[in-house]
């Protein structure tokens, strides 16, 4: 059945491409981005990283889908490989906000080694990038913490039967619906209104 609609598909730079021309939208940096910017860095002859570690990051990024990614920056021209760039680069760990009077922290894999005296500013990368938080955890009593990276089918040990949906534990949001599973889809959460959206 022809609907008459054409459809463009865009890859993942391409996708960044596009959201670096957006001032209404903010990106975090997640360890996708991070294994680029690594794997990139090592790959433009960047002296960042000795040559084993460079390597290593070049293999992990591939292992988790860099290769596709690796084709896709290379049909990028200079100009859109420099906005790229900058864009990666500037994407922070985290960002806070407040919303109808609700405070917010978002982050892209959660708080590994938590504490809440601990000042956001003294974890690391990597304790924000590769956190896979426990089912039971939380975090701040007086803010919302919204992460993705561990999807919700693996915080629920299948329990939930159906779509997967969006994971809350008091006050720690799991939006990571797990697209690449069969019960997954993509979730999103509207700050305004503390509802589920799903595609």
């Amino acid at each position: 059945m022809q609907t008459g609609l054409s459809v463009r598909y865009m890859y993942g730079f391409q996708i960044l491409l596009d959201m670096a021309q957006r001032p209404n939208v903010i990106n975090l940096m997640g360890n996708h981005e991070a294994m680029a910017i690594d794997a990139l860095s090592y790959l433009s002859g960047s002296k960042l990283t000795s040559e084993g570690e460079g390597e290593k990051a070049v293999k992990l990024w591939f292992c988790n889908g860099g290769e596709v990614s690796l084709l896709d920056y290379l049909r990028l021209d200079s100009e859109q490989k420099k906005v790229i760039w900058g864009y990666l680069l500037a994407m922070p760990l985290y960002k806070e906000l407040e919303v109808n009077s609700r405070k917010f922290l978002l982050l892209h894999g959660g708080l590994d080694n938590f504490s809440p005296e601990r000042p956001l500013e003294d974890y690391a990368a990597d304790e924000i990038l590769w956190c896979r938080p426990k089912p039971d955890k939380t975090y701040y009593s007086d803010r919302y913490v919204v992460f993705g990276h561990t999807p919700v089918q693996l915080l629920t040990d299948g329990k939930e039967s159906g779509l997967a949906k969006i994971y809350r534990n008091g006050n720690a949001i799991d939006i990571d619906c797990g697209c690449v599973f069969p019960s997954g889809r993509l979730g999103c959460l509207c700050l305004d209104t503390m509802k589920d959206i799903y595609v």
